[in-house]
């Protein structure tokens, strides 16, 4: 890569990371395997998050959660919401996911998600590379930029505001295989310090 060629790629990388605030690199986006036989219907209801790389739309975001149920269509409604310190009130974006190849067998737990931006709609690969439904997954997704950058982000999931010693384990393989383990930031999931003051939402307890 010639002179003109570095300074163009570091342009573009600024831009990446200013516009994203995904984890940016030099190469191609890797082809990871994930989870098969993928069981939609299992997938769906409440997640916390646990760790992530830090994206501009989450910046700052604690108390994390997502809410996957079916749309009468078929696909799955996307409901994130958080925190951001030191307010107490929650924000929420609403989003609709599909499955990337549904057609194939097995079914591979590669999704394609989609939210509204006001201008245009935002979409970002959703791939699970592994989960057992009941206590954990492990999300990433990846795009390229110009064949020579890509922009990546990552999410550990729990059914419960902490992860088990046993889930944590299987979490850590992932990890270690796939991900970055330096840029993935912890997401604070303390009940007290993540209470809620709006009666209506109860996937925290209330504040006192």
């Amino acid at each position: 890569m010639n002179s003109i060629q570095l300074l163009a790629a570091a342009f573009v990388l600024g831009l990446v990371q200013l516009a994203s605030g995904q984890v940016v690199s030099t190469g191609q986006c890797q082809n990871y395997p994930v989870h098969v036989n993928f069981d939609v219907e299992r997938y769906l209801g409440l997640w916390y998050e646990i760790r992530r790389y830090e994206q501009v739309f989450q910046r700052g975001g604690e108390c994390v959660t997502a809410e996957y149920s079916l749309n009468d269509d078929g696909s799955v409604r996307v409901f994130n919401s958080m925190m951001v310190p030191p307010s107490q009130v929650r924000s929420s974006d609403t989003g609709r996911a599909v499955v990337a190849f549904p057609d194939q067998s097995p079914l591979e737990a590669k999704l394609n998600v989609t939210f509204d931006a006001g201008v245009a709609d935002v979409s970002a690969n959703y791939w699970v590379l592994g989960t057992d439904y009941d206590n954990y997954a492990v999300v990433w997704g990846c795009f390229g930029v110009a064949d020579t950058l890509r922009a990546e982000s990552a999410w550990v999931l729990s059914r419960t505001p902490q992860l088990s010693a046993q889930a944590e384990a299987a979490v850590q393989q992932y990890v270690d295989e796939f991900l970055n383990e330096s840029d993935l930031r912890p997401t604070i999931q303390d009940g007290e310090f993540c209470c809620s003051i709006d009666p209506a939402i109860t996937t925290y307890p209330p504040c006192q």
